[in-house]
């Protein structure tokens, strides 16, 4: 499960608001207060299945792991430092408060009650933040293919099962498309792009083929996960529980 981002919406259009964002999310509390403690915080874009293992670890041993807790005081120095001011309980710009609107499916409390999670770290941390159920037909035909976003909860980078192309490939900017216009399998909902998203883009593509069980395979991925790591298009949140 992750949180998407508009990288075209400002502010979030700079990717140390995104940071931001990122430090403030508590992966930890989402496990305990909407799973009720029965899954895990994500280390990174990837399902935690054993399979994957390679690749999860060589992106935490590079450095580009995801954080169990937040680091709020972080998050608010990036947003301090693109000229927010906190007045009050929300930071404000030119007379403008820092807020968001986060659409999620109300087709299932899992994704209701984990955006409510975040929407109370967000508004402690000083960003009017505020969830916005939509039905299922809305949500996956209008909100999230033509980019009708700010931030969105989704699972589009849940795909790789043993290899990691099948997530990774879906953040290509081959698939970026203008906001209004359908992305292309849901790719890049994003629209991410810019000169980070083409160096990524470069290394993915070359993924793509090599043979499963390369050697050379998970060190590529670490090198290609340092732009999703300094741009931050999508914010992997938790695993998602099933029951089996």
């Amino acid at each position: 499960r992750q949180l998407e981002i508009n990288t075209t919406v400002a502010p979030w259009d700079d990717p140390n608001m995104r940071k931001a964002v990122a430090h403030i999310i508590d992966r930890t509390q989402i496990v305990n207060v909407a799973y009720e403690g029965t899954t895990e915080p994500s280390r990174t874009m990837f399902p935690q299945y054993g399979s994957m293992a390679p690749f999860i670890d060589a992106v935490v041993e590079a450095g580009y792991g995801l954080p169990e807790q937040a680091d709020t005081a972080a998050g608010q120095a990036l947003i301090e430092a693109a000229g927010w001011t906190k007045e009050g309980d929300y930071y404000t710009k030119d007379g403008e408060t820092l807020s968001v609107e986060i659409h999620v499916n109300s087709a299932s409390t899992e994704y209701t009650r984990t955006i409510d999670v975040v929407v109370e770290q967000l508004q402690r941390a000083g960003i009017d933040a505020k969830s916005v159920p939509v039905e299922n037909g809305v949500f996956w035909g209008e909100v999230l293919p033509f980019g009708a976003y700010e931030m969105t909860y989704s699972w589009l980078s849940c795909g790789s099962v043993n290899e990691p192309w099948s997530s990774m490939g879906r953040y290509t900017v081959a698939d970026v498309v203008p906001v209004g216009e359908r992305s292309p399998g849901f790719n890049n909902t994003a629209r991410w792009e810019g000169a980070a998203a083409e160096a990524y883009s470069a290394i993915v593509n070359d993924l793509a083929g090599l043979p499963l069980g390369d050697a050379s395979v998970p060190a590529m991925v670490a090198d290609a996960y340092q732009h999703l790591d300094t741009e931050m298009p999508f914010l992997p949140l938790v695993q998602s529980a099933k029951l089996l």
